[in-house]
């Protein structure tokens, strides 16, 4: 499918920007034939597997969950991005009942959220609670919030995403269930740690996205094809935009476009003035999509299942491309780490990228260019 290594995607891809974008109303014509390379350094981390990060802005440190090669998703890689070295590692609770999937910060208050999902053996059966663990980055002492449980065995889905306003001291977390559990989106308390349960949606939300300044939320319901635009204040559903099985989404706010990356690999550009679809940039497998206010670029990341799949080694897995507003694809990098993860230091615009490459994990520090 690819030509030397994943020259094909890349020329596919800034083909697809070229030719769809040409008519959007936010965008220009002019393409830049060539983009250039991302400055990139990166720095071996361990052995374990990245799951999910997060970046706190207030200390300048990446918090990363992790999972070992024998199966324990308990460990919180805290890394310096001053230092560039992982300076602590927090446990949370037991290797063999407690297995993280997503992280968020309040950087205001110091407070990190991790979800996953906790064990408890009740009358001889395991019971699978889905679980907000409440960490202080002071000291890493966390509390447990349960949120729903059902038997271990037969259980389709889980938490999935989750987003902090730190202005309400609220935290939002999507529930994903394409069969049975219960599915939605919870909204919890800050300060008292109460959960609501909104059940709006037949399988629950994928991903999400806060907009302070309209105090409106964007909820990727994946399974039923929609993404909600949610008044924070009451929490009711102002609208609906149809979008095909959307994984992942991100905001320019300035503009007023939300981007989507859906399961077929492409990412689709909303109006929000009118909630029109007005262009799409095509990739192969979009794994994640990040827009950068201050620089004003789009960042993907794209993954090669082909080689993903393939026994070689060398071969490229993930591509990361920055795309501006004026059709242009600034900058790319390749890498044969398989790469599920990104985060933007707002004041430095550098971007942080977590990569596994089955032996070893990698923190990829790109910027622009």
């Amino acid at each position: 499918m690819y030509e030397s290594g994943s020259s094909r995607i890349a020329l596919f891809l800034m083909i697809s920007v070229s030719m769809i974008l040409m008519g959007a109303a936010i965008l220009h014509s002019g393409f830049s034939q060539i983009p250039n390379p991302f400055s990139v350094t990166s720095l071996i981390l361990g052995k374990d597997k990245p799951l999910s990060m997060a970046f706190d802005q207030k200390t300048n440190k990446i918090y990363g969950i992790f999972a070992t090669g024998t199966g324990e998703k308990n460990l919180i890689y805290v890394i310096d991005t001053a230092q560039n070295k992982v300076i602590d590692t927090i446990k949370i609770g037991s290797q063999k009942s407690d297995f993280l999937s997503d992280i968020a910060i309040d950087p205001t208050r110091g407070v990190i959220y991790a979800t996953g999902q906790h064990l408890v053996n009740e009358n001889d059966t395991t019971v699978a609670y889905d679980t907000l663990y409440v960490i202080n980055s002071t000291n890493n002492k966390f509390k447990t919030i349960q949120l729903y449980g059902e038997t271990e065995e037969g259980k389709e889905g889980g938490l999935a995403g989750i987003s902090v306003n730190p202005v309400t001291n609220t935290i939002y977390i999507g529930s994903l269930y394409p069969e049975g559990g219960k599915p939605g989106m919870y909204v919890i308390d800050g300060n008292t740690l109460q959960p609501v349960h909104i059940d709006k949606w037949q399988y629950g939300i994928k991903d999400i996205k806060l907009d302070p300044k309209s105090n409106l939320l964007y909820a990727g319901a994946k399974y039923d094809n929609i993404i909600s635009i949610i008044n924070q204040s009451n929490n009711e559903i102002v609208s609906n935009i149809t979008a095909e099985s959307p994984i992942a989404i991100a905001l320019n706010n300035e503009k007023k476009i939300l981007y989507e990356a859906g399961s077929d690999g492409k990412v689709n550009v909303f109006d929000l003035t009118n909630n029109k679809n007005i262009s799409s940039i095509q990739g192969e497998f979009v794994k994640k999509i990040l827009y950068n206010p201050n620089d004003k670029l789009l960042y993907l990341i794209d993954q090669n299942l082909t080689n993903i799949l393939s026994k070689n080694s060398n071969s490229t897995k993930s591509i990361a491309i920055a795309v501006n507003m004026t059709n242009n694809i600034l900058n790319k990098f390749e890498t044969n780490f398989i790469v599920d993860n990104i985060i933007i230091n707002p004041l430095t615009d550098q971007a942080y990228l977590l990569g596994y490459d089955g032996k070893n994990s990698k923190l990829f520090i790109v910027k622009s260019q």
